[in-house]
């Protein structure tokens, strides 16, 4: 994949993003009054989505660079361990980001493999909250990652 075409897959995905985002800071201030029985579950998807999107990026660096895509049960880790370890990447967000991306990606499994039926305010209410922050602290790092290509 030539450079132009990468920098359009990025920055189409990083849109996306933004508009996950958008929806979040809408669902986290949500009143508790006017809050309905599936803006939880909503909720958790786009929490769901957010790490989808990174990964989506991380893959997108590995077929430009050559890299192996990780296959198997851990292979989601691997994508974003890979990313959090490139120093021009995630290796340059800060540590409480890093973590709060893992802990996404905890969430992502635990909602997609069966537990997404029980999904209660209390426990996304935090993440939902800070996702906006998190698409904010990535969107610089991978536009810098894109114009320091070769």
């Amino acid at each position: 994949m030539n450079k132009d075409k990468l920098a359009e897959e990025v920055r189409l995905q990083l849109a996306q993003l933004r508009q996950v985002a958008g929806v979040a800071a809408d669902l986290a201030n949500l009143p508790v009054g006017q809050r309905r029985p599936w803006d939880a579950a909503a909720a958790a998807k786009y929490i769901s989505d957010l790490t989808l999107g990174v990964e989506n990026l991380c893959k997108r660096r590995c077929v430009h660079l050559g890299l192996p895509l990780p296959e198997g049960e851990d292979s989601h880790s691997r994508l974003l361990e890979g990313f959090l370890s490139d120093p021009e990447l995630g290796g340059s967000l800060p540590s409480e980001i890093q973590q709060r991306l893992k802990k996404y990606l905890r969430f992502r499994h635990r909602f997609l493999h069966g537990y997404g039926h029980e999904v209660k305010w209390e426990i996304i209410e935090e993440p939902l909250r800070l996702l906006p922050e998190t698409v904010n602290a990535l969107q610089p790092v991978w536009n810098k990652w894109l114009q320091n290509l070769p």
